[in-house]
């Protein structure tokens, strides 16, 4: 219910800001400084997500820069788990391409800016278009893809420990695979849809949990794909 009232305030604001230059990604808390929401104010004019609403107030939000820097649009997400605090990733500029980038609320601050996916080749290009999801436990999955110049590829994460799993390739070399949604069925299996030339495409992986979690994990070792299918054309 708490991601319906995100989306809800994200679809309304932008339709009323699309006159306004601001755009803001601002987690609002009460009196006592716990948390309530994350608001997310799109200019529609110039596309701006990351320009705060007001000079000096900026304790609560996220990538100030962003706009400056030229990062797209942010998928934000709660965790269904108390204390319900939220994560957003986004596409974020690094020198001369994009790469996925996340921070989230903790201990009343967003936590520095990191990359999804540290060890990425620069060559493989531009990481776009992520959609975020949790478990029932609250784990982060996060699915993207990346321009690797003869067309695209999906790429998939899940959070560990303290970091993001290295990126799993769901989609197979030669096929163009965009545009992913995911939806996680149970812990440790989810449903990944992405387009395809061919159509929309669907497969379902597996991530056996190892006994201890940690971030150093080889998701080969513990990632596999156990379906595939083309559900439209």
């Amino acid at each position: 219910m708490r991601r319906d009232i995100i989306v809800t305030a994200l679809c309304l604001l932008a339709l009323v800001l699309t006159v306004q230059a601001h755009a803001e990604v601002r987690v609002l808390t009460d009196r006592h400084g716990t948390y309530k929401m994350t608001r997310v104010i799109l200019d529609g004019r110039t596309g701006r997500v990351w320009s705060p609403l007001r000079r000096g107030d900026t304790a609560t939000v996220l990538n100030v820069a962003g706009d400056r820097n030229g990062d797209l649009y942010p998928t934000v997400g709660e965790t269904p788990v108390e204390p319900f605090y939220p994560w957003v990733v986004w596409s974020r500029y690094n020198q001369d391409q994009y790469d996925l980038a996340w921070s989230r609320w903790d201990n009343g601050v967003w936590e520095p800016i990191r990359w999804v996916d540290p060890m990425a080749e620069p060559e493989l290009g531009d990481s776009l278009d992520a959609d975020l999801t949790f478990d029932d436990v609250g784990r982060p999955y996060v699915v993207w893809w990346r321009n690797e110049g003869s067309g695209g590829r999906v790429y998939l994460s899940i959070f560990l420990a303290n970091s993001w799993m290295r990126s799993f390739p769901v989609s197979d070399i030669g096929v163009d695979g965009r545009y992913p949604t995911l939806k996680v069925t149970e812990p440790g299996s989810m449903v990944v849809r992405y387009s395809t030339p061919a159509g929309t495409v669907e497969q379902t992986i597996v991530f056996t949990e190892p006994d201890m979690i940690t971030d150093d994990i080889n998701p080969l070792d513990y990632i596999h794909t156990e379906s595939i299918s083309v559900i439209s054309d």
